[in-house]
């Protein structure tokens, strides 16, 4: 990286986008997807794509009640998108507190009341709450030390691992290494969530859901705490105003996407 480069200005880094927060919600994420899977009627709840799958499979046999199984989940995850694009508007237009620690605790209330609810209810009610859950974290947590990656799908974060990985063979550039191994990070936390989630699942039933609670109320009291204090934490040496991740890969991808 140029000596120009590293004397440019810092971006400072959020506390909702360091590594402790993302990888938090990346092991929640993995939790729930064997969570509904193993105890929710076999729904992927965290992203859509096997549920399109699913849903395939359910119209080429002609069971409808599978149909809305699949189908049902899929419009609240939409509703969970369009949560997150008005509610931040609302919060900043009232100065109130920040969406993404709203979000958080409201992910909390949400998931100790599946937890709560009983046998008798429906599958349905627990998978289109993850599905509303899933969809408003995919959408509020996109970024993580400047990098975009995703909290509730491991896909795209394997691809940027794999494409880092490569520029750093190539260029032997330090920061590709970085950003591969923190991709590797959130995959990782990914799995180990299904891990603990399958265990879970079959020691607690139902109930294994408030571990979520339990992961996730450290990272809202860590939030509080920083903003309290008005603190910020930069990124790391040789970061740029464009942002952490900004490698010879990064700035190659950044210049393309600005001819298009």
């Amino acid at each position: 990286m140029k000596r120009s480069e590293q004397n440019e200005k810092k971006r400072p880094v959020p506390i909702h986008e360091t590594g402790y927060i993302c990888a938090s919600l990346a092991m929640v994420s993995g939790f729930l997807e064997t969570y509904t899977y193993l105890l929710k009627g076999g729904v992927f709840a965290n992203a859509q794509t096997g549920n399109f799958a699913l849903l395939g499979m359910a119209i080429a046999h002609g069971d409808v009640k599978k149909v809305f199984t699949y189908l049902i989940p899929m419009c609240f995850y939409v509703i969970g998108i369009a949560m997150t694009v008005t509610m931040p508007r609302l919060l900043d237009e009232n100065k109130l507190l920040r969406w993404d620690t709203v979000f958080v605790a409201l992910e909390i209330g949400l998931l100790f009341v599946v937890g709560c609810l009983p046998k008798s209810v429906p599958f349905t009610v627990s998978t289109v709450t993850v599905a509303f859950i899933c969809a408003m974290q995919y959408n509020t947590f996109k970024r993580t030390n400047n990098m975009a990656f995703s909290s509730t799908f491991c896909t795209n974060n394997l691809r940027q691992l794999a494409l880092h990985f490569l520029d750093y063979l190539r260029t032997k550039e330090r920061q590709s290494l970085k950003n591969s191994l923190t991709y590797m990070m959130i995959n990782g936390s990914f799995l180990l969530g299904a891990v603990i989630g399958t265990l879970c699942a079959r020691w607690l039933g139902d109930r294994a859901v408030w571990v979520c609670c339990g992961v996730l109320v450290p990272g809202v009291a860590v939030a509080d705490l920083w903003q309290a204090g008005g603190r910020e934490r930069t990124a790391g040496r040789g970061e740029t105003g464009a942002g952490r991740g900004r490698t010879r890969f990064g700035r190659r991808a950044a210049g393309i996407a600005g001819r298009e």
